[in-house]
């Protein structure tokens, strides 16, 4: 999907209008004015990669390669899996006489948009250019193939735009009103969506929302569209208001309370689809999404009971019964799990979901059926992108079990290639900044008597894939403690702070705006929505590993909690969170360069909690937890105020509900085999390593 249209509603005032007058100046070869449009582009938002897109096809036209290529650099950079800013930087590329170079960015632009006949043609002219005439004739040919098709498509739509077009000229004609152009917008949406043009069916579905302000449901698609593409709360903001234009459609409900679950705002979610079920026993969809809305917030036995519910009615239900397993795995009956999991592969062959799953509990390998099926769904180029990029994350973890491990990177990087996302590390560097400039020592002397005095809350936090759910695990076996898992409520406290303080500045900002009263409440209010996962536990964890962002706010609001960092070889880390298929708000994740700048600004802010709150931080090495496992474990024991228990050494005998890509890996003793992962590829890994070397001070910016 298109997500620059998506962003769009969120970017800053006038900056859609200028971008697409520079893009018009292009188009028209009007090559100073677009240069001019752009550099003002890029000085007012240099977080935007369309804006270093358009400057770099404004130098290309104007035959400055050079400053072509690191404007094109920085797009792809920025939103790595955008197909046409690939293909301009490998045409630029091609100029500059880097045939390889010209050869993998066409070969990405292929990856992502396998339709596409204008990087298959680049390929075909890469490869001649390096006396591969074969090759080269070959994919010219099937260039060509790819264009007769596409010509059809081209033709296809400017018929339908014709016939838009007709019908808002029947629309002057006495008796036809606004209700003719809807249907047009409505028609036009539908056809562009079935032939995967989100982006324009995006448009066409704002322009029936315009003609028809009161009709919920081009507001209920556009927050479909949303949710698809993964930005959640604009997703939100189009469900709330369909779900006010019309509180009583199904739709409506099932749509908002799909997106409060996917946003863990969990008791929402629930009291929205159990009205939705109550009004329509008989529907499948809330009874299904309500399922699912338990098992997000860790409810896997009422998830259990909802998917059955939905079985009964429809046994056919590849959905419930891919939710009944993913319920039964983060119980931890994993062998019963497999059995659902293969039935739905046997109603739905290909479901990429289910293959994930099985692949990642080491039961698919590549000489079974499935996986043939796995990879003639991943080369079938109608396979929508989403779902080829979990297919290639299966192939991945698939072919790294039997250690096939080139073939596993590839089919990794290819997943994460897939995911059409941008990432600016310029703004995430401010946004470090910004915390460590707020949180400073004056901060903290000023608030220390403030807050909760609570000792309950534990907060484990780190990297994701640096061994939270080994730690939180080993604490949870303790008899007095309770473990929670990955909570919310501090991020949902973050992106709310400025509201609540009544503080027109963004966090961390509006942490100024805190007084002594306003601090206690708020931690007041977080510890009572922790008690209610269990009232009576001595100390309850909290293992969000992103929450090391807010460990200045934790400090504030509860001066006695426990916080624990969990730390790991950082070249394993990144490269685990880079196999780890995450999904939301991890937009660093899917690029090994930008992995590698993400995690040394953490260690940058890491480095600074330290500094100013000396003692409060109890640091954890993931290498040391496995090769000393009884010493540590007291000790993490120990910081938490409590007797040792024997009991913690035994922690995969422990019963709980456990919703982490580690849930299978916490359920079996300690082991080795996670050090020292990185190594097997460390012929694919130089960009990462790169990255981690490279200095994390605030004005460091790699443009590449």
């Amino acid at each position: 999907m298109d997500m620059s249209i998506l962003d769009g509603r969120t970017d800053g005032p006038g900056l859609n209008d200028l971008l697409e007058h520079a893009r018009d100046a292009v188009r028209g070869g009007r090559l100073g004015e677009a240069r001019d449009t752009c550099e003002s582009l890029i000085e007012a938002h240099p977080e935007q990669p369309d804006a270093w897109f358009l400057s770099g096809m404004t130098a290309l036209r104007n035959d400055d390669t050079d400053k072509a290529h690191t404007h094109l650099s920085r797009a792809v950079d920025m939103r790595r899996g955008f197909a046409p800013y690939r293909i301009a930087l490998g045409q630029t590329l091609r100029r500059l006489g880097d045939s390889d170079g010209a050869y993998r960015q066409f070969h990405d632009a292929w990856i992502l948009d396998p339709r596409n006949h204008e990087a298959v043609f680049g390929l075909a002219a890469a490869r001649a250019a390096k006396g591969n005439r074969a090759e080269a004739t070959h994919l010219q040919r099937m260039a060509l193939r790819l264009l007769r098709r596409n010509v059809g498509r081209h033709f296809g739509r400017k018929i339908l735009g014709y016939a838009a077009g007709i019908n808002a000229f029947v629309r002057t004609i006495p008796g036809a009103g606004p209700s003719r152009e809807f249907r047009s917008a409505m028609m036009l949406a539908r056809w562009l969506t079935k032939r995967g043009d989100n982006g324009g069916a995006f448009a066409a579905l704002e322009r029936a929302q315009r003609v028809a302000p009161d009709d919920a449901r081009p507001v209920i698609e556009l927050g479909r569209q949303a949710f698809d593409a993964e930005n959640f709360m604009l997703a939100l903001e189009y469900l709330e208001h369909a779900h006010e234009v019309a509180p009583r459609s199904l739709d409506a409900k099932c749509e908002y309370g799909r997106v409060l679950s996917r946003l863990a705002r969990h008791e929402a979610a629930f009291a929205i689809l159990e009205d939705a079920h109550l009004q329509n026993p008989d529907a499948i969809r809330p009874l299904l999404l309500l399922g699912w809305a338990r098992y997000r917030a860790g409810q896997s036995q009422r998830a259990i009971s909802d998917f059955d519910a939905v079985l009964e009615q429809l046994p056919s239900s590849t959905e419930a019964h891919y939710g009944r397993a993913r319920a039964l795995i983060d119980a931890g009956e994993l062998v019963d799990a497999k059995r659902w999991l293969q039935r739905c592969i046997a109603l739905s062959p290909g479901h990429a979901g289910a293959l994930r799953e099985l692949a990642n509990m080491k039961d698919l390998a590549p000489g079974d059926p499935n996986f043939h099926g796995l990879i003639a769904a991943i080369e079938n180029d109608a396979t929508p992108a989403q779902r080829r990029a979990v297919l290639h994350m299966a192939a991945g973890a698939s072919c790294h079990n039997v250690k096939a491990y080139d073939d596993a990177f590839d089919h990794y990087r290819n997943g994460n290639l897939l995911k059409d996302v941008v990432f600016d590390i310029t703004s995430h560097t401010k946004y470090i900044d910004n915390l460590i400039e707020t949180f400073d020592r004056q901060h903290f002397e000023r608030t220390q008597a403030w807050g909760n005095p609570s000792d309950v809350p534990v907060f484990i936090l780190g990297m994701p894939r640096s061994g939270t759910s080994l730690v939180e695990q080993i604490l949870a076996s303790h008899s007095r403690v309770h473990g929670s898992g990955e909570r919310e409520e501090m991020l949902q406290l973050v992106d709310q702070l400025s509201d609540n303080l009544n503080d027109s500045r963004p966090y961390p900002a509006c942490v100024t705006g805190l007084t002594e009263n306003s601090t206690n409440h708020i931690a007041e209010r977080f510890l009572g929505i922790l008690r209610r996962s269990d009232p009576h536990a001595a100390r309850i964890t909290d293992k969000m590993p992103g929450n090391f962002h807010h460990v200045g706010l934790i400090a504030t609001l509860f001066p006695n909690a426990k916080i624990i960092h969990c730390q790991r070889d950082p070249r394993d880390t990144c490269l685990s969170i880079f196999f780890g298929d995450f999904v939301g708000n991890h937009t660093y994740s899917y690029n090994l360069t930008n992995l590698g700048r993400y995690h040394r600004q953490y260690q940058r802010l890491m480095a600074h909690w330290h500094e100013v709150l000396p003692g409060r931080i109890l640091d954890v090495k993931y290498e040391d937890l496995v090769e000393r496992q009884e010493d540590r474990s007291r000790e993490m024991v120990a910081f938490c105020g409590l007797d040792w228990e024997a009991r913690c050494l035994d922690f995969h005998k422990t019963s709980r509900n456990v919703r982490t890509r580690s849930n299978a890996q916490v359920r079996q003793p300690i082991y080795r085999s996670s050090i020292a992962r990185w190594r097997p590829y460390a012929a694919h890994l130089e960009p990462l390593l790169a990255a981690l070397a490279a200095p994390a001070d605030s004005s460091t910016q790699v443009v590449r």
